[in-house]
């Protein structure tokens, strides 16, 4: 990236200074060899249009985009052997939606320093354009440091809170555990019928125990269960403890 010298310093246009370089890479937990890159994923296209500058992070967007996505996706893959492609698929998107993505952007300080046009006002920036702005700042990681850097940036904003919620065990197994711990009789569920369409079936499931039933419904079976089975395991505490 080149600043212009016709258009003056942009940095100060901008209102960006080395500290907030220094914060946002503290941050990332990443440190650019390249800074000028980190600056071009803060540079809107509004900005450029008004400045005539021939770069904006738009490309920088592209890649982000696709290594979040690829990274996401095969965290999840290992981190639950058990879930299907529709499963996956709906918590990468969780992961890695729009206000996801500005939640970090938030985090980081981005709406503070992104490059914007004067159309655009500082204190109301669109939540898809700070949400842009990170994957841009993931793409110019992977072209600064590589594939392995930028996947590590993405587990830290992204995946550890999904790796811990991943190590829990699920309601299925805890109340196995707990029932275990206490010398009582195993769960038996009971599917009890199975509506709609087959490309998209909603499974209703039955768990009954100790004088407590739940009758609980689910996209899945493995869903309807889960449901059940911290429903039940919910009761079951509140009348023996934990």
């Amino acid at each position: 990236m080149v600043f212009d010298e016709e258009h003056g310093p942009l940095r100060k246009k901008a209102k960006i200074d080395e500290r907030d370089i220094a914060i946002l890479e503290d941050d990332l937990g990443y440190y650019f060899d390249d800074g000028l890159l980190l600056e071009e994923a803060l540079c809107h296209s509004s900005f450029a249009n008004e400045y005539g500058l021939y770069y904006n992070n738009e490309r920088l967007e592209f890649l982000g985009d696709s290594i979040l996505s690829f990274v996401t996706a095969r965290s999840l893959y290992r981190m639950y052997p058990d879930a299907n492609e529709g499963e996956l698929t709906r918590m990468r998107a969780e992961l890695v939606k729009e206000d996801s993505l500005y939640r970090k952007a938030e985090a980081l300080r981005i709406p503070y320093m992104l490059l914007h046009g004067h159309g655009i006002k500082s204190d109301a920036i669109p939540k898809s354009i700070c949400a842009d702005a990170v994957e841009a700042i993931l793409g110019a990681i992977c072209i600064d440091g590589g594939v392995a850097a930028a996947e590590r940036v993405i587990r830290k904003l992204f995946l550890n809170d999904a790796e811990e919620q991943a190590a829990k065990p699920d309601p299925k197994s805890e109340l196995q555990m707990w029932l275990q711990a206490r010398g009582m009789p195993l769960p038996n569920y009971e599917l009890l019928n199975v509506t709609g369409p087959s490309h998209a079936p909603l499974f209703e499931v039955r768990l009954y125990m100790n004088g407590f039933e739940h009758i609980t419904t689910g996209k899945t079976r493995k869903g309807a269960e889960a449901e059940a089975a911290k429903l039940i395991l919910h009761d079951l505490r509140e009348k023996f403890g934990q």
